[in-house]
C-alpha cells in the first residue's frame, strides 16, 4: 500500500426529519433515532428537548449543536460528529483520522489504519444507517511527487470494501480535480425497488505532496461544507425518485381497478331492472378510488417539484465550486445533475401526464352513475307521487260519497227491510245501512282512482311525446 499522510474517512448520513403527512409522534421518533447515533439509546427527554430548540432556527442550514458545533469521540480516538439540519433533513458527518498519541497505532500499516478507521466510524453509527442515503469520503495527502494517485485510490477502494466485491473499473464513475487535489468517484447504483435509496457512493480525494497544512485545512474545510450539501441534494433526488417508482406502480394498480369498474357499466345498464342500491354502492367505491388516485397523483406532482428543486440546487452548488477556481474539473459531478434532469425529471413528468389521463374515465363513470341514480330517484319519486295522488282521489271521493249517501242508504234499508210503526228499528237494519253506504262509497272511490290513474298515464305520454 502506498504511503499517504493524514488518512481520513468521513461518512455522511441523511434522514428525513419531516415527511409528507407525518404525525408529531413520528417526527419525535425520527429525532430520537438521529440523536441516538451520538448519545446512545439512553438519551434523556430533557436533552432531546434542548436539542429540539436548535431546530427552531428558520435558516436552511442549522448547526444542531450550536456554538459547540461538533461532538468529539472519546480520547484517544481522533474523530467527531457534526450534526446539521438541512431544510427537512437531518445530516450527520462522522469523521475519523485514527488515534492520537498511540504508539501501537503508528506501527500499523496504512491499510490496517484505514480498515480500523472504517470500523470505528461504523461503530459510531450505532447500526443506524441513513434512511434516505449515505456517502463516503476518503482523503489524504500524498507523501511524494512520484506517486500515482489513481493506483492509490484503487488500493483504497478495494481494500476498504465499502460495497460487496468492489471492482475499480466497473464502479469508477469519473475523475476530476479540486484545488490541486485529484478526485475519484466510485458508485454502486441501487437496484432494489424498496422505497429506500441504497445507492453506494464514495469519493476519494488525494492532495498533492507539496500542499501546505494550512492550504490543506482550508481546502478540506470548504470541501466538507460543499459535500454535506451536494450529498444531501443527490440523496434526496435518488430517494424521491425511488418513491415515484412505487407511486407509479400503485397508480397503475388503481388504474386497472378503475378500468374494471368502467367496463362493467354497459353490462349493468343492459340488464334492467336497475338495482339502485347497487348503483349507489358502485358510486361509493368509485369515489373512494378517485380520492385515493387523486391523492397519489398529488404526491407524484409534489415529488416532481422536489426532484426539480434539488437538481437545481445540486447544479448551482457545483457551479459555485467551479467558479472559485477555474482550474477545477468537476465534470464527473456535473454529469449527475444533467442525468437527473434528463432521466429523472423527464420520467416523472411523463408518468404524471400519462397517469393523469387515466383518471378521466373514472370521472366520466362517476358522472354517469350520478346521472342514472338521479333519473332512477326521479322515476321512483314520480311513481310514488302518482300513487299518492290516485289514492288521495279515491279516498277523498269515497269519503265524500259515504257522507253524501248515508241518508239515502237508510232510506234504501227501510224500503228493503220495513219496520212496523209501533216497533223500534232493529240493530241489523243499522248494519245493513252502514254496509250499503260503505260498498257504494268504495265503488265510487275505486272508480275515481281508476279514472285518475288513466288520466295521469295519458298526461305522461303526452309530455314524453312533446
Amino acid at each position: 500500500m502506498n504511503q499517504v499522510i493524514y488518512p481520513t474517512i468521513d461518512l455522511f448520513l441523511y434522514d428525513l426529519q419531516d415527511g409528507l403527512g407525518q404525525s408529531n409522534d413520528k417526527i419525535k421518533q425520527k429525532r430520537r433515532r438521529f440523536w441516538e447515533r451520538i448519545y446512545g439509546k439512553n438519551i434523556s427527554k430533557q436533552r432531546l428537548a434542548e436539542l429540539e430548540l436548535q431546530e427552531e432556527n428558520l435558516t436552511n442550514y442549522i448547526e444542531l449543536l450550536g456554538t459547540q458545533r461538533i461532538e468529539r469521540f472519546d480520547y484517544p480516538l481522533d474523530g467527531y460528529y457534526y450534526p446539521v439540519k438541512l431544510g427537512d433533513t437531518y445530516a450527520l458527518q462522522i469523521d475519523c483520522s485514527g488515534k492520537e498519541n498511540d504508539s501501537k497505532w503508528k506501527q500499523l500499516s496504512l491499510l490496517e489504519q484505514l480498515l480500523h478507521i472504517k470500523q470505528i466510524i461504523l461503530k459510531h453509527t450505532q447500526d443506524l444507517p441513513g434512511e434516505i442515503g449515505e456517502n463516503w469520503l476518503v482523503w489524504g495527502k500524498l507523501a511524494s511527487s512520484n506517486q500515482n494517485p489513481e493506483a492509490i485510490a484503487q488500493d483504497f477502494y478495494e481494500a476498504l470494501e465499502i460495497v460487496d466485491q468492489p471492482q475499480w473499473k466497473r464502479d469508477r464513475q469519473g475523475k476530476g480535480t479540486l484545488q490541486g487535489a485529484t478526485l475519484f468517484a466510485l458508485e454502486r447504483p441501487d437496484i432494489t425497488p424498496d422505497r429506500l435509496n441504497r445507492s453506494q457512493q464514495m469519493l476519494i480525494c488525494l492532495f498533492p505532496h507539496d500542499q501546505t497544512d494550512e492550504q490543506l485545512e482550508k481546502t478540506i474545510r470548504k470541501l466538507y461544507r460543499d459535500l454535506i450539501r451536494i450529498f444531501h441534494y443527490r440523496n434526496k433526488i435518488l430517494w424521491v425518485y425511488e418513491q415515484t417508482r412505487q407511486l407509479k406502480d400503485t397508480l397503475k394498480d388503481s388504474s386497472r381497478a378503475v378500468q374494471k369498474i368502467v367496463d362493467s357499466l354497459p353490462q349493468r345498464l343492459t340488464k334492467p331492472p336497475l338495482n339502485l342500491q347497487q348503483l349507489q354502492q358502485d358510486l361509493a367505491d368509485a369515489l373512494s378510488i378517485y380520492h385515493y388516485y387523486q391523492t397519489n397523483l398529488g404526491y407524484l406532482k409534489e415529488h416532481y417539484s422536489t426532484v426539480k428543486i434539488n437538481t437545481n440546487n445540486y447544479q448551482r452548488r457545483i457551479q459555485e465550486m467551479v467558479k472559485r477556481d477555474p482550474n477545477n474539473n468537476l465534470d464527473f459531478l456535473i454529469r449527475f445533475g444533467n442525468f437527473a434532469t434528463q432521466k429523472y425529471l423527464t420520467q416523472i413528468k411523463n408518468d404524471y401526464q400519462s397517469l393523469s389521463a387515466g383518471v378521466k374515465p373514472l370521472e366520466n363513470f362517476i358522472k354517469a352513475i350520478e346521472g342514472i341514480i338521479s333519473i332512477e330517484k326521479t322515476k321512483n319519486e314520480r311513481a310514488l307521487n302518482q300513487t299518492v295522488a290516485i289514492a288521495s282521489v279515491g279516498i277523498g271521493t269515497a269519503s265524500l260519497t259515504a257522507s253524501t249517501i248515508s241518508e239515502q242508504a237508510e232510506g234504501m234499508t227501510k224500503a228493503i227491510l220495513p219496520v212496523p210503526a209501533n216497533q223500534a228499528t232493529p240493530p241489523s237494519n243499522y248494519w245493513v245501512s252502514f254496509g250499503l253506504s260503505l260498498i257504494i262509497s268504495l265503488i265510487v272511490g275505486l272508480f275515481s282512482a281508476v279514472i285518475t290513474a288513466l288520466w295521469l298515464k295519458n298526461t305522461g305520454r303526452t309530455k314524453s311525446r312533446q
